[in-house]
């Protein structure tokens, strides 16, 4: 099955890119329907193994959208994205080999969840605590390790939480999605490890911006 990674650069003059740039759950619908329309979002996402991550620098904003099936930027209303390109990553996937050097990026969702021990003796901690600085730092490390990557150059980002509400009225669900940004340079030391990383994403808030891990190779030097 193909592998495909979209790149769309969106008009952030537009109010509709600009409030769904600041409402996770709207950009995630927004994602979905560059794919044809399934029943249950979640587990269209699942099937479609659909995964994205906004950049954005200054006033331009980018969104990475990854799957198993072709984006179909033409579902966008016109004007969305000013431009648009997808292509088949099967040959990146395919060219995970041990002890390749790469660079990587991942927005994550660094969290943790207090086991009874711990939360007998701290009354006051919610069920998941979001970690930063060194502790956000060991959890990518140690998820890094499980992606079959051995790190050698780190830098960590705090970025804005992922944010929105899902569902209407009563029912409503304020969706909250601690969000850091991981890039640096590693070395491979799992391949089919990190093929699985790549494609199922890593950690949790897969619908809302989390856990697209991206790379590319490194030029050696002569």
């Amino acid at each position: 099955m193909t592998t495909w990674l979209a790149r769309l650069t969106l008009d952030t003059s537009r109010t509709d890119v600009r409030e769904e740039l600041r409402n996770a759950v709207a950009m995630h619908r927004r994602v979905m329907s560059l794919f044809p329309v399934m029943p249950a979002r979640e587990e269209a996402r699942k099937r479609l193994g659909v995964l994205h991550r906004v950049e954005q620098f200054g006033r331009q904003a980018v969104l990475m959208v990854q799957s198993n099936r072709k984006a179909a930027p033409e579902r966008l209303p016109n004007g969305y994205a000013v431009s648009s390109a997808s292509r088949d990553i099967d040959p990146l996937l395919e060219a995970v080999a041990f002890g390749r050097r790469l660079s990587y990026r991942c927005d994550a969702n660094p969290i943790r969840r207090p086991g009874s021990t711990t939360r007998e003796l701290y009354k006051n901690l919610p069920p998941v605590v979001a970690l930063d600085g060194r502790h956000a730092d060991d959890w990518w490390h140690r998820r890094a390790e499980l992606a079959g990557l051995k790190i050698y150059t780190h830098h960590s980002q705090p970025l804005g939480a992922a944010v929105g509400w899902r569902g209407k009225g009563s029912g409503a669900q304020n969706v909250r999605h601690h969000r850091v940004r991981f890039e640096g340079t590693a070395e491979i030391v799992e391949p089919d490890a990190l093929r699985t990383a790549m494609t199922e994403g890593i950690g949790k808030g897969k619908a809302y911006g989390c856990g697209l891990l991206t790379i590319a190779p490194l030029r050696t030097e002569e």
